[in-house]
């Protein structure tokens, strides 16, 4: 072998051995290991982030900055903007549009997904019924959300979120849009 690749190649072996070292660690860990690493994320976003959990719902125009309401244990969600309270409220069989933001709660937060549009030739509509079986965290925030143009953050674990097959945590920027035909 050429002297000259021999550090190329001992270097290669070593990146692709800590590699593999590495996904066999992750490939091993428990169910219940990864349960407990994700409640232990969502408890770290929640200090980095000062958030306060209440457990009692304020009054519709009184959410505090950085106030979420736990709606399960370890989902939390806060109302940011209160929507157009001048119209009538989500109705059970209401269709609406929910535009959503999905990320990561790590320090570097990654995007999963941005807003998709109420504009498109096919946005992404539902009633409560139908949304409970796509995701319960958005479920039970949409029916605190309560108006149209309303507006909220969710703190999910995985059980109640998009990707419920993975034990990954997401926060998720929604939107609210009622449609009444």
């Amino acid at each position: 072998m050429n002297k000259k690749l021999l550090p190329i190649a001992a270097t290669f072996f070593l990146a692709a051995a800590m590699l593999t070292l590495g996904s066999c660690e992750n490939a091993t860990r428990t169910y219940a290991k990864k349960l407990k690493a994700e409640k232990k994320l969502i408890e770290q976003y929640v200090e980095r982030n000062n958030i306060t959990i209440i457990y009692e719902e304020p009054a519709y125009d009184q959410w505090k900055e950085n106030e979420y309401l736990e709606l399960e244990e370890y989902c939390y969600f806060h109302l940011t903007s209160p929507g157009d309270t001048t119209k009538p409220a989500l109705e059970t069989n209401d269709r609406f549009n929910l535009r959503y933001r999905q990320y990561t709660l790590t320090v570097e937060a990654d995007t999963l997904s941005y807003w998709n549009t109420n504009e498109s030739a096919y946005p992404m509509e539902y009633n409560l019924a139908e949304l409970y079986s796509y995701c319960e965290g958005l479920y039970w925030a949409v029916q605190k959300l309560k108006y149209s143009g309303a507006e909220g953050k969710l703190i999910c674990p995985s059980r109640y979120g998009v990707s419920s097959y993975e034990t990954i945590p997401y926060g998720y920027d929604i939107k609210l849009q009622i449609r009444r035909f």
